[in-house]
């Protein structure tokens, strides 16, 4: 009995290793390495539009490292990134109470490379009153710009 190549690869779990070597593979590790070297920006230095009811944030932690208070302006990887940010409301209608009070959120971004984004707190009046579970504000990216970004 004869076998087949691919009968034979089959029943002995054997394939010699070919390799296909051309002018992709070098333009493929040129491409991954433009990558490793881009990246967004995401900001907090610009004055968001307060009369949006859009209010300044701090950022606390990237991907759960802390972060310096002064810090306005960060250059993240492309990709997915977890940001904590602490709302820094100022309207007039707003009051503080003590207490118990969730003026901080999770929030998730896909950065884009050569991407500026401006982080804010929207104020959501309706909900002025829902302090302890956080649903008075959110973070929103504001604004967009495109920015020439290389770590």
């Amino acid at each position: 009995m004869k076998l087949t190549k691919p009968l034979a690869i089959a029943l002995f779990g054997f394939m010699p290793f070919v390799s296909f070597a051309d002018d992709n593979s070098e333009q493929a590790t040129a491409q991954a390495a433009e990558l490793s070297n881009q990246c967004g920006v995401v900001s907090i230095y610009k004055r968001p539009p307060e009369n949006k009811n859009i209010y300044w944030v701090n950022i606390n932690t990237v991907d759960g490292v802390p972060v310096g208070s002064g810090s306005h302006t960060f250059q993240l990887s492309p990709g997915l990134h977890k940001i904590k940010v602490v709302e820094q409301i100022t309207d007039s209608y707003f009051t503080r109470r003590r207490g118990k009070m969730l003026n901080y959120k999770v929030f998730e971004i896909n950065v884009e490379p050569n991407k500026k984004y401006y982080l804010g707190a929207k104020y959501l009046r309706k909900h002025r009153s829902k302090l302890t579970t956080g649903e008075y504000w959110e973070p929103i990216i504001w604004k967009t710009s495109d920015r020439d970004c290389e770590i």
